[in-house]
């Protein structure tokens, strides 16, 4: 897309509780605070989402496992019927 990314500076002041001590504290540029608070966020939030969809799909199919595979349909298919011959 030919498009330059520009990662402006945050030029707010954190607030600082009464026990802060201003030495420790660790100044971001703006790549590595896109990085920590967007990128890596949303690709948390897509894996996390995946793994959730992927448990519910082994949960349907513990429960319709019978639909999965269509040599278990046709056989179930057999066992109806000569059951609902008198």
């Amino acid at each position: 897309m030919d498009a330059e990314p520009k990662f402006r500076e945050k030029r707010t002041s954190p607030k600082k509780q009464f026990d802060e001590n201003i030495e420790n504290e660790v100044i971001k540029s703006p790549q590595e605070s896109f990085k920590i608070d967007y990128f890596l966020y949303i690709v948390d939030k897509a894996i996390t989402t995946l793994q959730n969809r992927f448990e519910q799909f082994k949960i349907y199919e513990d429960i319709f496992d019978f639909l999965f595979s269509i040599k278990n349909l046709k056989l179930l298919g057999c066992v109806i019927l000569k059951m609902l011959k008198p």
